[in-house]
């Protein structure tokens, strides 16, 4: 069952076969919001924005996402609203806002079929003037000229700035929280960075007993990324979490026999998928001939090779890595 929290906007909703086991009619701030549904069980909540109190100040959005679920959450905005600005569209993607709508149409496609980060990240740029996501009016976009008022008044607490490196394993256990720990200490101790890493759906920083090592959930991590106000960079454990919502991407792969040919055995397309991107060699006992002819096989480029490291060390080949990488000079 749903909920509805509507305004002047109820005449969209109201047509629609919607099953519904609480509506709310009026304006309401997020703290009222998240008192009356804390608590409460819902499949989706349907919002009609002009429901919220300052639902054209992007903080109302902030506050709301810190105390409801927001992968549950349609947003229906208003077509001429300043909501409706590709600017202002993009920061509620970074909070993790995926399913949004300017229509009855759009709110019914978005209940049978969610959206995820993929299917708006063409939105997610400042500025564009991409396509729409399904379910997407295209007048959503607005006016454009709104773009820079927001850039010269964002007051709402996230970092736009912040460079983010996320750490993909391609085989099993290839080693990204590890090498995570070890690049975020020689940023830190060697060039003074503060460096916030977030690793997706599991627990394994804990065990570095480290500050500034936090757990998420993929649908919160963008949220998180643009929350990370004063760090220099961010770096990503992404698990199996592969869609594009940090800045740059490296790829670890762990040459042994047995890890490959598990790889191959769970995805044949592996390879394919790898070219163009950054793949890193990790835990390599491999000699430089063996390497090439690894690429050659696999067909594809080798961005570095990184041997067996000691993470209780600090390491010139991770000072070495994060020059190549762009993070430091």
């Amino acid at each position: 069952m749903n909920v509805l929290v509507v305004n002047q906007q109820e005449s969209v909703i109201t047509p629609l076969n919607v099953e519904v086991i609480k509506t709310l009619r009026g304006t309401f701030s997020p703290d009222e919001l998240i008192s009356t549904f804390t608590n409460f069980f819902f499949a989706r909540m349907i919002i009609d924005i002009t429901a919220l109190q300052n639902y054209e100040d992007i903080v109302t959005y902030q506050k709301l996402s810190i105390g409801l679920p927001i992968d549950k959450i349609i947003l229906l905005i208003p077509p001429t609203s300043l909501v409706a600005n590709n600017y202002f569209l993009s920061k509620l993607i970074s909070m993790g806002y995926y399913n949004f709508t300017t229509n009855g149409d759009g709110i019914m496609y978005l209940l049978n079929t969610p959206n995820t980060y993929k299917e708006v990240a063409h939105l997610h740029q400042i500025g564009a003037m991409p396509d729409q996501p399904p379910g997407f009016d295209q007048n959503v976009q607005g006016q454009n000229d709104f773009s820079g008022s927001m850039m010269q008044n964002n007051n709402s607490g996230y970092n736009t700035n912040v460079k983010s490196l996320g750490v993909v394993n391609v085989t099993n256990s290839s080693g990204a929280s590890s090498l995570i720990y070890m690049m975020k200490k020689e940023l830190e101790e060697t060039f003074g960075m503060s460096v916030l890493a977030i690793e997706v759906d599991k627990r394994d920083f804990a065990f570095f007993r480290e500050e500034n090592m936090i757990s998420t959930t993929k649908s919160s991590l963008a949220r998180e990324i643009m929350k990370a106000v004063g760090y220099s960079c961010v770096l990503v454990d992404l698990n199996e979490y592969d869609d594009p919502v940090c800045e740059d991407t490296i790829y670890l792969l762990e040459p042994s026999v047995i890890k490959l040919n598990k790889l191959m055995l769970r995805d044949r397309t592996i390879f394919s998928k790898l070219k163009g991107k950054k793949v890193i060699i990790n835990r390599s006992t491999l000699s430089e001939a063996d390497i090439r002819e690894f690429a050659s096989e696999a067909g594809i480029d080798i961005f570095y090779v990184i041997p067996p490291l000691n993470d209780r060390e600090r390491s010139n080949i991770i000072a070495d890595l994060l020059r190549h990488l762009g993070l430091t000079r």
